[in-house]
């Protein structure tokens, strides 16, 4: 009897020790007191494996239960985070930064042949003038490149001839044909599908490991999990989110996945 309640302290140990040295995907968002913090460095100090946080203020990084994460961006106090048990939750890790003050050394205008004077400086600085699509004016600078399945779509959209009732109202002729043919309708689908299929490989490049190693989905079943997923009428809308609410969408769409597929799953 002793032999075996030493056997199973033993185990228990062993798991213990194994999943504290197994390292897993940390997931926060960095703040300050206005909004979020874009591009903030985040280091762990016992790993020496860094990242940035995204637009939305967002990072992951690997790690495990009493690692150091030192956070740093300029115009802020850096900090120094011990990861805990509770930091793996379902709760979102929020991180606040302290913007601190630095003192400029003295500049010397004169140096500069500067007199401190807004309409005689201006005339003596040289800048360079900035080369592109928009400074040249040229036909839709800086506007987004449009997928095959948007271009067909504009295209039946805005004919090139119009079509006028009376002097206010102005249709597109090719709009009207494409409209009472069901054209457009078909191409707006077609445009949904193209949409849908961008979203679900983006997923599967990014977070593919997760499923299969946090999330406990078979491999075999990546596709599969995604567009079941994709079927939640919230799910456009979590997407666009951010990556945070994201994870824990999938973690929560997982364990019904695998209660839907039981019979793969419970063995």
């Amino acid at each position: 009897m002793k032999k075996t309640l030493f056997f199973l302290f033993f185990l228990i140990s062993f798991f213990k020790i194994q999943s504290q040295e197994t390292r897993k995907f940390f997931y926060a968002e960095i703040k300050d007191k206005i909004g979020f913090v874009v591009n903030a460095h985040i280091i762990n100090l016992n790993t020496k494996q860094g990242t940035y946080t995204n637009n939305n203020g967002e990072f992951r990084i690997l790690a495990k239960v009493n690692d150091s994460l030192k956070i740093s961006f300029v115009g802020y106090q850096s900090k120094i985070l011990i990861i805990k048990i509770k930091h793996f939750g379902i709760q979102k890790n929020t991180i606040l930064l302290v913007k601190t003050s630095y003192e400029l050394d003295e500049v010397n205008l004169n140096d500069n042949n500067l007199l401190g004077y807004l309409s005689s400086d201006s005339k003596k600085i040289k800048s360079k003038k900035e080369i592109n699509a928009k400074t040249l004016k040229l036909p839709y600078a800086g506007s987004r490149i449009l997928t095959p399945a948007e271009r067909k779509l504009q295209t039946a959209k805005g004919g090139s001839t119009p079509f006028s009732f009376g002097l206010a109202n102005s249709l597109s002729l090719d709009y009207i044909l494409n409209t009472i043919s069901g054209r457009i309708k078909k191409l707006s689908k077609l445009k949904d599908i193209e949409s849908l299929e961008f979203k679900v490989k983006k997923i599967k490049d990014t977070y593919s490991i997760h499923f299969v190693k946090e999330f406990g989905i078979k491999e075999y079943d990546i596709y599969k999990f995604i567009y079941f997923c994709s079927a939640d009428k919230n799910f456009n809308t979590i997407y666009n989110s951010g990556e945070i609410d994201l994870i824990q969408f999938f973690k929560v769409k997982s364990e019904k996945f695998k209660k839907n597929y039981s019979s793969d799953y419970n063995h």
